[in-house]
């Protein structure tokens, strides 16, 4: 009988007071492969019995347009990791949360009661470093939400949530360096009568940031080369049983036209802009945004040589 009725006067000290709940993050963004961290605060104007209270992390990737994300399996929900910061874990099985229930309703459950006053909870999660950057753009949106969620003893649940912005850092080996040749022993034309060579120092840049490289053009037969373009493009792509490009676009471009056309080698470097307010490289589920280096050769035929770079927004500072 004073196990119920203690019971009785926890739930009704909850009812009659006003506790509150604030999640604030230690940064306005975080680093995939770092950790996620900030505090939960947790206000009780009177003691309360208390189930939990945990904080989360998740991640949803919602592709544009209704029919796409209808053929999403679930809800878009890709990653979610959750720390418990005091209390028990939710139960899983349908038998523990009957017996749950039952403790509760004869006055025996094991919950925890909470002195009135400010309760701070620091918490860190670890975030994979595969994780893919958050985006929005035309390909739909990538969003990661951060939400802490206190329980009472009577069912309750109090929420609090804030958008936490993900930014995603090459991988080892994403930032070597590059060089190609064409024409290529795969390739579906050649010609034997130029060839080119495209080197680059370093294939993962950040945002805002310019991309160096250099090029040759072999000639042994002098044709006629009338323009050497490289370009910085970009496109959106969602994909599902098929590739779908919603836009592709010149981000950058360097132009040469040679002063000898038939000189039987040409060199140059180059330099391209990264805008700092474009989508840096996306690599999600169904999302993808790639950064393609073209180098365009105007002879007869022409030749064309593309390879894939990594752009990623600037690691902000921590």
């Amino acid at each position: 009988m004073r196990s119920r009725r203690n019971a009785k006067e926890a739930r009704s000290n909850e009812g009659s007071a006003a506790p509150s709940l604030e999640l604030h993050l230690s940064h306005s963004a975080f680093v995939a492969g770092r950790r996620l961290s900030g505090v939960v605060i947790f206000r009780l104007a009177k003691p309360a019995n208390m189930r939990s209270l945990s904080v989360s992390i998740d991640g949803r990737e919602a592709p544009s347009g209704a029919a796409i994300s209808r053929a999403l399996r679930g809800n878009g929900s890709f990653f979610r990791r959750e720390v418990l910061l005091s209390g028990m874990e939710q139960p899983r099985l349908t038998s523990d949360r009957i017996s749950r229930f039952w403790n509760a309703f004869l006055g025996r459950d094991t919950t925890r009661t909470l002195s009135a006053g400010e309760h701070v909870y620091p918490f860190s999660i670890a975030l994979p470093a595969s994780l893919p950057p958050s985006y929005r753009g035309r390909a739909g949106r990538i969003v990661y939400t951060a939400g802490a969620r206190a329980q009472f003893a009577t069912g309750r649940t109090l929420k609090a949530a804030h958008e936490a912005p993900i930014v995603s850092v090459p991988r080892a080996g994403r930032a070597q360096p590059v060089a190609l040749s064409y024409p290529t022993a795969g390739g579906n034309v050649h010609t034997a009568d130029v060839s080119a060579s495209l080197e680059l120092p370093d294939r993962a840049v950040p945002l805002g940031t310019k991309i160096a490289g250099r090029f040759a053009v072999a000639n042994p037969k002098r044709a006629e080369i009338k323009q050497v373009t490289v370009s910085l493009e970009t496109c959106e792509w969602v994909r599902l049983a098929t590739r779908k490009e919603l836009e592709r676009q010149t981000l950058d471009e360097w132009i040469m036209k040679p002063e000898d056309p038939t000189a039987p080698a040409i060199e140059a470097e180059f330099e391209l802009a990264t805008p700092g307010g474009a989508s840096p490289t996306v690599e999600g589920t169904a999302i993808s945004v790639i950064w393609l280096l073209k180098l365009s050769i105007r002879a007869d035929p022409p030749i064309e040589l593309r390879t894939p770079i990594t752009v990623f927004t600037p690691v902000p500072e921590q």
